[in-house]
C-alpha cells in the first residue's frame, strides 16, 4: 500500500464496500492503483452487492480518478457489485454517478451523508 493510506479507506460494512476519500487524498495515479487493488480485493466478498465511494477530497476529478472509478466499477461487476453509491454533498457525486453509470450492468445513485447510502444499500 502507499504511504497516502491515512487519506483513504476501503472496507466493507455489511453488505456495501466502502471506500472513503479524505478532503487532502493526493489524486495521483499511485494512489488510486492502491485504492483499486484493496477494492479488488475486498469485492470477492461473496455478501457484498453495493459499491459506496464517499467524496470528501478537495482536488478536481481529475480523468486519471474517473478512469480509476470505472476500473472499480468493472471489477465490482465481475464480482456482482452491480449498484453504486457516490457520497458527496457537491458536484463530485453527479460527475462521478455520470462517469460511472455509463458502465453497463452498474446502477448508480447518490446521497448526502454515509448513513443515507448505507440505508440505500439495505434496501
Amino acid at each position: 500500500m502507499t504511504a497516502d493510506r491515512d487519506n483513504w479507506d476501503v472496507y466493507v460494512e455489511d453488505n456495501a464496500l466502502v471506500a472513503d476519500f479524505a478532503a487532502d487524498i493526493s489524486t495521483d495515479e499511485a494512489v488510486f492503483a492502491a485504492v483499486n487493488e484493496e477494492f479488488e480485493r475486498l469485492a470477492a466478498d461473496p455478501d457484498v452487492d453495493t459499491h459506496i465511494s464517499v467524496l470528501r477530497m478537495d482536488s478536481p476529478l481529475s480523468s486519471d480518478v474517473f478512469g480509476k472509478a470505472k476500473e472499480a466499477a468493472t471489477v465490482g461487476v465481475d464480482h456482482d457489485i452491480h449498484t453504486w453509491i457516490a457520497v458527496s454533498e457537491g458536484i463530485k457525486g453527479h460527475a462521478m454517478t455520470s462517469e460511472i453509470g455509463s458502465i453497463e450492468g452498474v446502477d448508480v445513485e447518490t446521497a448526502s451523508t454515509l448513513d443515507e447510502a448505507l440505508a440505500l444499500a439495505a434496501e
